[in-house]
């Protein structure tokens, strides 16, 4: 019965919480302290506009109607957990059916949604949280509500098992490689980011730049200024940022091109120009 109750906590904690962030997501879509929100509304209009639907108007009516019934989804699974911790479990399990049923019904319209506006890679997510949805359905009613009344007291209590012993080894074994492993990653990363990035010079005049995952702006800033230092002799034409797609089999976080020429024969085309004009 414990056990059965911890999974059903589990299910409703997890559900509730998505959905609760997920309104929180649509109020609060700016950058602050221990949060980092999405700005959706950018994002649906540039799916409108994809579709010659240039008027913002569209993106707000539809962000405004989605954002209603992930409240609506998070409405129902706070019904569920009240009754849960009243202990009603024929209501808890009318309310968990009914956020289920409603969250698989929101992510099926997101999925139609996906195919619209050609974002394929949210079909993927989208289609897979409607899968954990079903599973969830399943495993709770065949799984955890099913044989949950019929569980049977084990003789002996479980921390005095040799597998419950064997499991605290084994996990306390698995903590201490996994931060070991983590500590020397970071000693030897940490100073990413902060780094300035040194270039390889793919063509003449034409210089690349790997950014680690942890450069920031800092880090593209000291760069540029660290190349210029280095490279008195050269100036800068523009930079080039390497599209996504190159990124795909290497660990880097972004790709930066620097195109060059002599600063001799910039400065000696500046005299031209202005001797022409």
């Amino acid at each position: 019965m414990k056990e059965s109750r911890m999974m059903q906590a589990s299910i409703l904690i997890f559900w509730t919480a998505f959905w609760g962030l997920s309104v929180v997501d649509k109020v609060v879509p700016d950058v602050h302290f221990l949060w980092v929100g999405k700005d959706f509304f950018a994002l649906f209009v540039k799916f409108f506009g994809s579709l010659g639907l240039k008027d913002p108007l569209f993106a707000t009516v539809a962000l405004a109607g989605i954002s209603a019934l992930e409240a609506l989804n998070f409405s129902l699974y706070a019904a569920a957990c009240v009754n849960f911790l009243r202990r009603d479990h024929v209501l808890m399990e009318k309310w968990l059916f009914r956020g289920l049923f409603a969250s698989m019904s929101l992510f099926a319209l997101f999925s139609i949604g996906d195919q619209v506006f050609g974002d394929r890679f949210q079909l993927l997510e989208h289609g897979l949280f409607w899968f954990v949805l079903l599973a969830t359905w399943l495993i709770y009613k065949y799984g955890i509500a099913g044989h949950g009344q019929n569980e049977e007291a084990p003789s002996t209590p479980i921390q005095r098992t040799a597998g419950f012993k064997t499991m605290l080894l084994l996990g306390a074994l698995g903590t201490f490689a996994a931060s070991a492993s983590i500590w020397r990653f970071s000693d030897a990363t940490f100073a990413n980011v902060e780094a300035p990035v040194n270039g390889l010079e793919v063509a003449e005049g034409v210089y690349k730049f790997d950014f680690p995952f942890l450069a920031d702006k800092r880090v593209w800033e000291a760069t540029v200024e660290d190349f210029r230092a280095s490279h008195p002799d050269l100036t800068i034409n523009y930079i080039y940022t390497g599209p996504s797609e190159l990124n795909s089999k290497k660990k880097t976080h972004l790709l930066l091109y620097i195109f060059t020429e002599p600063a001799s024969a910039f400065s000696g085309s500046n005299l031209q120009v202005e001797a022409e004009a």
